[in-house]
């Protein structure tokens, strides 16, 4: 009985030794699993919410994107209101008068006829400009470049400003969204230089793949960190972060304004694909 009893005593020792070992691997083992499924989580959440992020910025952009193409509409529109008064108007006027004074006469080749009836085509071609500019179908095809040239001699045949354009090529043409975006800046910039800073020269510059664009005037400029001046300019730069640029001013009181819409180097490859 005694020799019974000193094996189980010596049999259970062994067991005893090798419990807390595998139990403190068992905790070890589930601790691991533990943190790796809070990893796995975490990572989850992480991505969900990033993407959550991505779908409001594509939605935040594609409504300015929106809005820039209704605002360009309409500084098309209001446009079309000064060239058909200043422009159209008097070539019609033109027209009206020479055919009241000598078309009874029956005399077409009458020379003050043969004006008003050249007069009168040059108004048509007027009028139908016009319309393909406010078409949309024709603005998503049309070039950046070439819509710059066509702003520039709108400018000058109103005498609004004199203008010098300098495109660098060839170019890639940019996605339809950072075009619509970069030329509406380019509007918000003419604009506010023929209004406000009594500009009579202004030197536009594009070149590069993505395209950097450049607007210069000789107005009275400003000083930009005036009470009053930073809701416009804060506009312009909000706009062009949704495209991924960069729009910089350099102005002073009796220096002109320059600003350079470059793209942001860090998004310099997404920018250049195509759209």
């Amino acid at each position: 009985m005694w020799h019974g009893g000193r094996a189980d005593g010596m049999n259970t020792g062994p067991v005893h030794e090798l419990f807390i070992p595998v139990l403190v691997a068992t905790g070890l083992l589930v601790l691991l699993f533990a943190f790796v499924a809070m990893l796995l989580i975490v990572n989850t959440n992480r991505r969900h919410r990033h993407r959550a992020e991505l779908a409001e910025l594509h939605l935040v952009r594609d409504a300015e994107l929106r809005r820039a193409e209704r605002e360009a509409t309409e500084h098309t529109l209001s446009e079309v209101g000064r060239e058909l008064h200043d422009n159209v108007g008097q070539l019609l006027t033109v027209a009206q008068v020479g055919l009241l004074d000598h078309l009874a006469d029956g005399a077409k080749d009458h020379p003050r006829v043969a004006t008003a009836l050249e007069a009168l085509d040059q108004g048509m071609e007027e009028v139908r400009r016009l319309g393909r500019s406010l078409n949309q179908d024709h603005w998503r095809h049309l070039r950046l470049a070439h819509a710059l040239e066509l702003e520039a001699a709108r400018l000058e045949r109103l005498g609004m400003a004199r203008v010098h354009l300098r495109i660098g090529g060839p170019m890639v043409e940019p996605p339809a969204d950072i075009k619509t975006i970069l030329f509406r800046a380019f509007q918000e910039v003419v604009s506010n230089a023929l209004r406000h800073s009594g500009a009579h020269t202004l030197t536009i510059s594009m070149n590069g793949t993505p395209p950097t664009l450049c607007v210069q005037d000789d107005g009275r400029g400003f000083d930009p960190d005036a009470p009053g001046t930073g809701s416009g300019l804060t506009n312009i730069r909000s706009r062009c972060r949704l495209i991924e640029y960069r729009a910089e001013l350099t102005t002073a009181p009796g220096h002109g304004c320059v600003w350079t819409f470059t793209p942001d180097p860090s998004h310099a490859s997404s920018g250049s694909a195509g759209g």
